[in-house]
């Protein structure tokens, strides 16, 4: 079995297993304590349980191996088989201790805010909950010169949509074309699921949006992603060249993009010196995407519930920005 103390002999084989180092991850163990001893009196209390507190048998794993069990997973997106062999468990009961720790890791982290749903109803600031670095306003609060916001859309492949219960041999298939056309994306030539990533100049992820169809237009997802109604009146969204005609959308906030070529043109050279300032800007955001990416769970094929989807992004988002936090000398 993985033993934690004995990998964190080896400083650069922890952090490239799990994806923090062992001082973040002592830290974050011990964060991670009081909450997974609360939630677990809390299911212990739970209305129909019959059993008394402290009898059944004992966990196996505790916090820190717990932990590791989970960033392994996410770092690497390995079967759940094979993690039972690493830790000499069953695939269940791998599955179960990684759902239940997921919740109180994005909890316990400097999260972003995240969408739940892709419904367009309008949100205020007093609408948010008051939680430090979980929402899109205690950041802004926190770090007041932040006046920009990078936006950037990004595809993960997932499986092809399956027929919905009750369709039978003989029936009509309930919503098998309208899904596959829903989440078919032309661009990357199979079905996907799409993300909005909002994050600062520093590099610190401040939004996530609901997981989307990879048919649906980032304008679109950015629009119901309910991230602009949030921002402070003149702040600068920068966009690429998806999100042309966004400053429509919304006129309140001064909208970034590249310049379009126009058909049967070129573009001139004072468009094109535009085109790279907006770059070296916009660059930001790619690294971010490429962080994100660099956790299997967000780059390889989805296997796992799509209700889930954005509880795994927000979890690997959560870890990046605790690396962004402790790393970077301004969030010192």
């Amino acid at each position: 079995m993985l033993q934690v103390v004995r990998l964190m002999k080896r400083p650069r084989s922890f952090e490239s297993l799990c994806g923090l180092n062992p001082t973040e991850f002592t830290l974050l163990a011990e964060h991670l304590e009081p909450l997974w001893t609360r939630a677990h009196r809390t299911s212990l209390l739970r209305e129909g349980r019959k059993r008394r507190i402290g009898a059944g048998r004992q966990f196996k794993l505790d916090v820190p191996h717990r932990l590791l069990l989970t960033l392994i997973y996410l770092r690497h997106d390995l079967p759940m088989h094979l993690l039972g062999v690493l830790f000499e468990m069953d695939a269940a009961n791998v599955c179960r201790n990684i759902h239940a720790l997921l919740p109180l890791l994005e909890q316990a982290l400097p999260a972003p805010l995240r969408a739940r749903t892709l419904n367009s109803r309008k949100v205020t600031p007093d609408d948010a909950p008051r939680r430090r670095l979980r929402t899109l306003e205690d950041v802004l609060a926190a770090f007041p010169e932040i006046a920009d916001i990078i936006v950037d859309g990004t595809e993960q492949p997932r499986g092809q949509p399956l027929k919905k219960k009750g369709s039978g041999p003989g029936k009509k298939p309930v919503g098998r074309p309208k899904d596959q056309k829903k989440f078919f994306s032309v661009k990357k030539g199979t079905h996907t699921l799409k993300t909005q990533v909002a994050v600062t100049p520093d590099g610190l992820v401040v939004h996530l949006s609901a997981p989307a169809g990879g048919r649906t237009h980032d304008i679109k997802v950015l629009k119901q992603s309910r991230l602009l109604p949030r921002l402070p009146r003149g702040s600068r969204v920068w966009g690429d060249r998806g999100d042309t005609g966004l400053d429509k959308l919304c006129p309140q906030h001064e909208v970034i993009v590249p310049r379009m070529r126009p058909k049967g043109c070129t573009l001139s050279p004072e468009d094109r010196a535009l085109n790279h300032k907006i770059a070296k800007v916009r660059i930001t955001v790619e690294n971010v995407v490429c962080k994100l990416k660099k956790f299997r769970i967000c780059r390889e094929f989805y296997r796992n519930d799509t209700r889930r989807h954005g509880l795994f992004w927000g979890c690997v988002a959560s870890l990046v920005n605790l690396r962004t936090v402790n790393r970077a000398p301004q969030f010192a």
